[in-house]
Formats: structure tokens, C-alpha cells, sequence
């Protein structure tokens, strides 16, 4: 059923995916959102964090032209270039990411622990992170095309995270609407907390249309916190190398324009440069030339 409302409550997960994967998304919000949004028949559905199966059993019911993977399916969404993998653009795209290290999957969940795994990372990390990721989904929709981010918020050691606010702040899309999706069975629920705890008891889904390219946005987001620029210049640079691309400075350079000439860093060589020394995210193949670090 397409979306009448911009609440949504379902307290019966439905039929679809693996109901014991911690934190699986309910197939009615899935199957809501592509319903509501891909109005294009034929048009390519995808989700690059499938989790559980959810949205790969919504799609085969529904019918849709799918394509679904995951780090645990050997598809790195901050290292591999989602577009490329898909092999063509999508009309749509679900993603469910994790919440920070709310729920912790890799190791847990799947398989070993994984340092791309979203869910093991520190907040600094996880934000850059999920910017690099949207960035990744965004440039993989065809243009007027549609993704939605479903998004939940927490509290760590008293301070309250509002990621749902993050993910519209760094998206490059359009946003089309902000529909909040009330949580149920929640492991939180049988908890005692100290205190006056007002529980988080929403998720956000939040819907964006791609109009231009992501490093055409980085740079205009208005009233971003000085401590992301250096976040941002990094996340830009590492967009530009996903997909197994060696290049260049000059040519780095040259792909990060649209981003670099919105930003009031004149020296673009000099920024790229101390960037990519980052041994982190960055590898030197040989004398000015890089690419990801695996």
C-alpha cells in the first residue's frame, strides 16, 4: 500500500527476511516505500545493505527488477563503487543502515569481525563513513530517481545522537519527504533506566530525489559544524577512488572540482596532497599516485 501518511506503525514485522537478524526492518515499510516511489516499470530496485533478505523478498513479490548485497555478501559500500556494481542506474534504492554501533553485525550477526563494518566504528568514523556511503547511493540513481534512508536515533553515556538529522544534512538529494516510523518490540523496551529517559520510540524514513551529482553538493551545505570540513575534503577523495580506481593527484584533483571550488580552500593541490597522506584510508602505489586502502 502506498504511504498516506507521514507516520507509519507496524507491529507485526510481516512475512519477509530473517526475523531473528537484530534490527531487521519491517517488509511493510519496504514494500510501502517502493509502492509509493518507483513509478517506473522495469525500473532497477536496489538495496546495498540487504541485512536479513527483507527487501530481497519484498522485491520477488512485488515483482521488481532487484538488486541486493551486503559487506557480508563480499560488496564494500565505502570501498566499491555501487554503481559500477549494479552495472546500470537504479530508479530506486532502500537502505537500512546501522545505527552507529547500536547493534554490532559483523562478528555477531555474520562472520568475523570487519573494520568496513559501519557498526564497529566510533562516531567520528561512523559519520564520515555514512556520508561516503549516501554519496556512493546517490551517484548510482538515475537522475529524478529516488532513495530512501531509514534511520534511527540513540543515546550514548547521556549525550543524544540524532543520526535520522545527519543523514538529511549530508545527503546530496533532494529531500522529498520525512516519514517517521514508530518503533515496536524494541530490546530497550524491558529495560529500566535511571532517571527521567524519555525512550526513543521512531525511526525516520527519509526520501531523496537525485538532481545533480554528489560533489556538486559536499561543499553547500549551509551551517556545517567546522569540524566536518576536514570529514568532508576526505570522504570527497575517497568517493573519487572507489571502485578499485588508482589515479593521480592531478587527476584527484580534477574530479573533486565541483566540490573543491565550493569551499574556501584556494590551494586544492596542497589540500589533496595532505589528505591522501592518510594511511588509514589512503595507499601509495607509487610517486603521486593513490588509491583505497583495503
Amino acid at each position: 500500500m502506498k504511504f498516506s501518511s507521514s507516520v507509519l506503525s507496524f507491529p507485526d514485522r510481516g512475512h519477509w527476511g530473517q526475523s531473528k537478524y537484530r534490527g531487521n526492518c519491517s517488509g511493510h515499510v519496504i514494500k510501502g516505500f517502493w509502492e509509493t516511489y518507483h513509478k517506473r516499470k522495469g525500473g532497477l530496485a536496489c538495496d546495498p545493505s540487504i541485512g536479513g533478505g527483507t527487501s530481497v523478498d519484498v522485491a520477488r513479490e512485488m515483482g521488481l527488477r532487484f538488486i541486493g548485497t551486503d559487506l557480508h555478501q563480499g560488496f564494500n559500500l565505502l570501498l566499491d563503487d555501487f554503481k559500477s556494481h549494479l552495472g546500470e542506474e537504479a530508479h530506486t534504492c532502500f537502505w537500512h543502515p546501522a545505527y552507529a554501533d547500536m547493534i554490532q553485525y559483523s562478528g555477531n550477526m555474520w562472520g568475523e569481525p570487519n573494520k568496513w563494518d559501519m557498526s564497529r566504528m566510533a562516531m567520528g568514523e561512523f559519520t564520515e563513513a555514512l556520508e561516503l556511503a549516501i554519496m556512493n547511493i546517490h551517484d548510482a540513481v538515475e537522475k529524478g530517481g529516488h532513495y530512501g534512508i531509514l534511520m534511527g536515533n540513540l543515546r550514548r553515556n547521556g549525550e543524544y545522537y540524532n543520526l535520522s538529522s545527519l543523514v538529511e544534512r549530508v545527503s546530496p538529494g533532494k529531500l522529498v519527504d520525512e516519514i517517521i516510523k514508530v518503533q515496536h518490540n524494541c530490546v530497550s523496551d524491558s529495560r529500566q533506566y535511571a532517571g527521567n529517559i524519555v525512550r526513543i520510540a521512531h525511526e525516520k524514513l527519509i526520501i531523496l530525489r537525485k538532481d545533480k551529482d554528489s560533489l556538486f553538493f559536499l561543499g553547500t551545505v549551509e551551517k556545517r559544524a567546522a569540524a566536518m570540513t576536514g570529514i568532508t575534503w576526505r570522504a570527497a577523495i575517497r568517493r573519487v577512488l572507489q571502485g578499485g580506481k588508482v589515479m593521480h593527484i592531478k587527476e584527484i584533483e580534477a574530479l573533486v572540482e565541483p566540490y573543491a571550488r565550493t569551499t574556501r580552500n584556494n590551494n586544492v593541490d596542497a589540500k589533496v596532497r595532505q589528505v591522501v597522506q592518510d594511511a588509514r584510508y589512503f595507499e601509495r602505489v607509487s610517486p603521486g599516485t593513490y588509491r583505497l586502502a583495503a
